[in-house]
């Protein structure tokens, strides 16, 4: 039988979420992420971040990471948790030449293995894994107080109005069509016509928050697209 791992592998250029769907009509969006995951956590294939969006690749290495020195990176990062780890300390712990660690760092990033957030704490731009969201990783925004405290109370706020407006606009027994489902920008735009906030919000800000509720595991983000996890 003709599995989602064989048509990935069958694209050496890889594939997207929509090009999926469109070769498996009889799966759901949903089951369609799960095998995803799946796929992903057993290091099968390789998820990459692309200016068209998300792109699915086969995992041709016999491991997750293609050289021993990426993994050391991610391992160090990987340590640290939600702190972050700045990239002097990756260089100085890892040993490897600045120029090196950089392409590593990028090359982890594409991968959705990692990110950069600029942490308050640090002062600076740190790498922590790409699931993890500290209130660092809300930045130095509209979420802060003049005394550098965490507003709970606010980003609670944006959250719950967030995650009704995406519960109202999909709501249905069954997945509405991937096009049809809420991006960045259309949640942007909503909270910015409903007037919640007395600051003016920009794309980013209403990432972070959409990034929260997807590690709160209250929303599922495949693309660029977000829908409930039911």
């Amino acid at each position: 039988m003709f599995s989602i791992l064989d048509f990935i592998s069958s694209k050496d250029s890889g594939v997207t979420t929509q090009e999926i769907q469109n070769e498996f009509k009889d799966m759901s969006l949903q089951d369609i992420v799960v095998e995803i995951n799946n796929l992903h956590t057993d290091s099968l294939i390789d998820v990459f971040k692309t200016k068209g969006g998300i792109v699915y690749r086969r995992n041709t290495e016999p491991q997750s990471f293609s050289t021993p020195e990426e993994k050391i990176i991610y391992l160090l990062i990987k340590e640290v948790g939600v702190e972050g780890i700045w990239i002097k300390d990756i260089r100085t712990k890892s040993g490897l030449h600045q120029n090196l660690v950089t392409k590593l760092l990028k090359t982890l990033e594409q991968r959705l293995l990692i990110k950069s957030v600029k942490s308050i704490k640090q002062n600076r731009k740190v790498y922590m894994l790409y699931d993890a969201v500290p209130s660092e990783d809300l930045g130095d925004g509209p979420w802060f107080t003049q005394d550098a405290e965490l507003d709970t109370g606010f980003v609670d706020a944006i959250k719950n109005v967030a995650y009704e407006w995406i519960l109202n606009s999909t709501r249905s027994d069954e997945l509405p069509p991937f096009e049809s489902l809420p991006e960045v920008k259309h949640v942007h735009a909503f909270l910015l016509r409903a007037e919640i906030s007395s600051v003016i919000l920009t794309l980013d800000d209403v990432k972070r928050i959409l990034d929260i509720l997807v590690y709160e595991r209250k929303l599922i983000q495949l693309d660029q697209k977000y829908f409930l996890n039911k």
